[in-house]
């Protein structure tokens, strides 16, 4: 869907920097992606809880930094039960930036350059991938040392180690033409990456391309690639694909501190939407300042106040 957008419509395009700012120009104009829209504003957040349906209006928190139990469910649920070492003895900004990201930074445009590949290639990089988390599983669990305490010396590192196969992989034509595409947009992208941060959702910043993502103050939350979704060799569960991309987004959801295992959430009875976006349009917060580009959005919302509607 990514290349055929571009192809489709290349001068939408044109003021695009990197594949992330293709992507969520694509999310903008609803092609479905790996991008789930959330605001910094929680007045925002609440004009789209009460701007229509017939039920309750609801509004989640979401933050950049993750719940350490549902990482671990998540990584047990892989079968990676020690992996969550990797993740848990992190402090300060260095765990801080595998769930926080911008969208220039190398990691991003690498995930987002993943979908522009064929699905052989994708096949082939999360099996690549996939191999890495069971032999760092299992370095942590015998050797007890964490992968990430010498990721900034690995890739110069020319001796033979307990990650060697990894290193040989990334040298393979899936990985290769992977850089190369990173590389059109960032030339001095490198052809390292670091698995660890792939598997983990994200809250991205972006440049507000339009006055719409302005006036939403928009942030992303990127959704991870679950890799068996690009297994050619079994056939895709959807339902469970989309289990385990919940499970992969709950990480980052706030939870009730006296209620673990309930999200945070407010809940907006039905009765009360009308009114509440009445005292939001009165803050300036309507149809036309939501929806600024759309003039026929901006037509209904006259004709509904003369109306009554």
């Amino acid at each position: 869907m990514f290349n055929d957008f571009l192809m489709a419509d290349p001068q939408l395009f044109e003021k695009c920097r990197t594949n992330f700012e293709r992507m969520a120009l694509m999310e903008h104009y609803h092609l479905p992606t790996r991008l789930l829209d959330v605001s910094s504003n929680p007045l925002i957040a609440l004009f789209f809880a009460v701007k229509g349906g017939q039920g309750n209006g609801e509004v989640y928190v979401y933050k950049d930094r993750p719940n350490r139990e549902k990482l671990a469910k998540m990584l047990d649920e892989r079968g990676w039960h020690n992996l969550i070492a990797e993740y848990k003895f992190k402090s300060g900004l260095t765990n801080h930036n595998y769930f926080k990201k911008n969208a220039f930074s190398n990691e991003m445009q690498l995930e987002s350059s993943l979908a522009r590949q064929s699905m052989a290639d994708k096949s082939a990089f999360f099996q690549t991938i996939k191999n890495f988390y069971q032999l760092d599983d299992r370095y942590v669990a015998h050797q007890h040392r964490l992968w990430s305490n010498d990721y900034l010396n690995y890739f110069e590192n020319e001796d033979g180690n307990y990650f060697a196969r990894f290193k040989h992989d990334l040298h393979s034509l899936p990985f290769l033409r992977l850089f190369e595409e990173a590389k059109r947009d960032i030339p001095s992208f490198e052809n390292k990456l670091n698995p660890l941060e792939l598997i983990v959702p994200k809250i991205v910043t972006v440049k507000r391309m339009s006055r719409r993502m302005e006036n939403q103050q928009g942030l992303f939350l990127f959704v991870p690639f679950i890799g068996d979704e690009y297994d050619q060799a079994v056939e895709v569960d959807y339902a469970e694909v989309e289990r385990q991309a919940q499970l992969a987004i709950d990480i980052l959801s706030l939870y009730n501190p006296e209620k673990p295992d309930e999200k945070e959430k407010y809940i907006i009875p039905a009765q009360y939407k009308r009114s509440i976006l009445d005292e939001l349009a009165k803050l300036g917060i309507d149809y036309s300042f939501i929806y600024p580009e759309d003039h026929a959005k901006k037509a209904e919302m006259i004709k509904d106040r003369y109306l009554g509607l």
